[in-house]
């Protein structure tokens, strides 16, 4: 009984977290060049039930264990239908009767995601164990997973993906769902024209690299900048748009021009360049407000040559869609008023229990 009342619970609290990203998104509809927040839900991690005192034999428990393979383009999804498959979680280890993996860089399996361009991103997966419990290192070496479980290497033996449990196990039990991360929508926002000399925008990926004073460096596609005092471009917070070279662009309030891949254009002549940079590893980048990013403590920014175009006299609107946020707003109040029915019923059930079974 206690179960599905933490179910229900952990459901609301999650869902309370989307209601409150989905206001945010809502209320920065206007905001250029802001970029939506989306909430990624998991399941709490599984662990193994046992009977107490079980006393099946473990023939009866391994008995027809098999695994169903599907890999391609280095991803591999396996499901068991006798046994578990074991992850290495932050909040410890994880059994499923299912699970997904590819290599990472090191060697390692682990489970993945997929990043802005669809591709495979381990750098945040949990660690897939052996029946040991011990993390799978293949290093760069071909292999393939049969119908028991084993890894393959050179059709050879390399671990046994299968965790047997005992002869007392029962299954799986999780405690519901929970927030696992919060993920910026990074796609293309609608371009309005402004007709401000010093209005720029962005068309594809890409970002401004701004400073402030204390030469912290930033990342934004607002592109609504002024001059200041010294004829300096910044931004409306006084962060100076950089140059490749490295320092700030001055114009001096003269007339210029801004080419397609970030030139600044006086009388005809290229006077400097604008920063601009593509960014890969996009997930890493944090919010600091104002539409400004900055990357993640302990990681380094993955850069590839900027493909975009700059368009001057133009700025990059927000790419939430606002009907698309009240579907999802009233979605997420009917999911937590349905949970919270969940909750009240347990409760009731648990009164009765206490009041009624306890005067027997």
């Amino acid at each position: 009984m206690l179960r599905g009342l933490y179910t229900a619970v952990s459901a609301m609290q999650t869902t309370e977290k989307k209601i409150d990203v989905i206001s945010n998104n809502m209320a920065n509809a206007n905001t250029t060049s802001f970029k939506k927040d989306l909430v990624i839900t998991e399941t709490f991690p599984e662990v193994l039930l046992h009977k107490i005192n079980g006393q099946l034999p473990p023939e009866a428990f391994n008995a027809g264990a098999r695994v169903t393979v599907n890999g391609e383009n280095g991803v591999y999804r396996l499901t068991a239908n006798g046994g578990f498959f074991a992850a290495h979680t932050p909040n410890g280890i994880s059994y499923n009767r299912e699970t997904h993996f590819a290599v990472d860089e090191n060697g390692f399996l682990r489970t993945f995601s997929r990043d802005i361009d669809g591709k495979v991103d381990t750098s945040q997966g949990n660690y897939i164990l052996d029946a040991n419990r011990q993390a799978i290192n293949v290093g760069d070496e071909a292999f393939e997973v049969d119908a028991f479980g084993r890894l393959l290497v050179n059709g050879e033996a390399r671990a046994n993906l299968i965790t047997r449990g005992g002869p007392n196990t029962i299954g799986t039990m999780n405690s519901g769902l929970r927030l696992n991360k919060i993920e910026t929508n990074f796609t293309q926002g609608s371009l309005e024209a402004t007709g401000n000399n010093l209005d720029f925008a962005i068309q594809g990926d890409g970002f401004f690299k701004v400073t402030n004073l204390a030469g912290d460096i930033f990342y934004t596609r607002n592109g609504n900048f002024t001059l200041n005092n010294n004829g300096e471009i910044v931004t409306s917070e006084g962060h100076f748009l950089l140059s490749e070279a490295g320092g700030s662009i001055l114009v001096d309030g003269l007339d210029f021009q801004v080419t397609d891949n970030g030139g600044i254009l006086v009388n005809n002549q290229i006077v400097d360049q604008i920063d601009l940079v593509d960014i890969v590893n996009v997930r890493m980048l944090r919010k600091q407000g104002e539409s400004y990013y900055r990357i993640a403590q302990g990681e380094e920014v993955e850069t590839r040559p900027f493909t975009g175009e700059i368009l001057q006299g133009y700025l990059e609107g927000s790419n939430v869609n606002v009907i698309k946020e009240m579907v999802e707003m009233i979605t997420a109040y009917r999911n937590y008023e349905s949970n919270q029915k969940v909750v009240k019923a347990y409760d009731e059930l648990l009164q009765r229990a206490v009041n009624d079974i306890g005067k027997l």
